[in-house]
């Protein structure tokens, strides 16, 4: 009798691994439907809010349902917010995804992000009865900022009145709003209304490099010169100067109005109706043909007239 049991049991052992491999259920995976191979990038408006989305698939493999608890854990000194739901249900066979938003804090601590750091985002989702785990997995990710590169011109105007046939200094001051250093290609002015007024000193600006601009903070500032000919007519002129960005090869500008102020006259010459001598008006004093003689000259001419007129015989 003992032997036969024993023979029953020699023969049921290899049979032992299949009926454990048909009571274990199927596996479910968690995974990401969100390319993040590299680290995944949000969109940055000019404002700074950030936008960004992050989706996650759940495979279900097995004939019943599967619910898992999720949760997010991340460095919340990060200027980002995940928002996800706390928990999924997915169907028997079903492949689920869910979907992660991403949002930002404050602006300032938004553009002081490097764009070279990043942040960890590890999602684990657990399988529970009760209050035992009876599963879980976890997948992670980065996430980061783009560069924004934004190279802002502003002009001051000249504290000096500028005449015809003379120059006055402005300012320029470029400040970096973006978040990463940038340099200035080039510097251009245009001039309107003025053809005799001309803008010196960009060529100084070429191939600066600009950091960043703390808030509150200043920029690098360049030192301009407006010249006018003497030429040059009294008017106002609009003076814009532009500047290129080494990193987003965009141009920016900004305009200043500079009146032009022609020097005066060193004589009047009055009009023929100002009421002037002959010698303002431009005419000798003795230019009449015909001047009139003194009560003296008059009585000798009249004497000597009658003195020499012949007598009549």
């Amino acid at each position: 009798m003992n032997r036969a049991i024993v023979v029953l049991l020699v023969l049921l052992v290899p049979m032992l691994p299949a009926a454990t491999a048909q009571i274990e259920p199927p596996s479910w995976e968690l995974g990401w439907a969100t390319d993040m191979d590299a680290t995944y990038r949000v969109d940055l408006d000019d404002d700074w809010d950030v936008n960004g989305e992050l989706v996650v698939f759940v495979n279900n493999e097995r004939s019943n349902e599967l619910n898992l608890q999720l949760t997010y854990d991340y460095d919340d000194t990060a200027p980002f917010e995940f928002d996800g739901p706390d928990s999924i249900a997915v169907p028997a066979s079903t492949n689920d995804t869910f979907t992660i938003t991403i949002s930002g804090g404050d602006a300032e601590d938004v553009r002081a992000f490097s764009p070279s750091s990043k942040v960890e985002l590890i999602i684990v989702a657990e399988e529970r009865i009760g209050e035992a785990t009876v599963s879980n997995q976890e997948i992670d990710g980065d996430i980061g900022v783009p560069r924004v590169y934004m190279l802002t011109p502003e002009l001051t105007p000249p504290s000096n009145t500028l005449f015809a046939g003379s120059w006055v200094e402005f300012d320029l001051t470029v400040f970096n709003y973006g978040n990463t250093q940038d340099a200035i290609t080039v510097g251009q002015a245009t001039v309107r209304s003025c053809p005799h007024l001309s803008v010196l000193g960009l060529d100084e600006v070429e191939d600066v490099i600009v950091p960043v601009t703390a808030s509150n903070g200043e920029g690098v500032m360049f030192t301009l010169r407006l010249e006018a000919t003497s030429s040059h007519q009294e008017r106002t002129c609009e003076v814009t100067v532009s500047i290129g960005s080494e990193g987003d090869a965009g141009s920016r500008s900004d305009t200043l109005d500079v009146a032009v102020v022609a020097p005066e006259a060193d004589e009047d010459v009055p009009g023929p109706d100002d009421g002037g001598s002959d010698e303002e008006l431009g005419q000798p004093a003795d230019s009449n043909p015909l001047p009139w003689l003194g009560a003296g000259e008059l009585a000798f001419v009249l004497l000597a007239t009658m003195v020499l007129r012949p007598r009549r015989d």
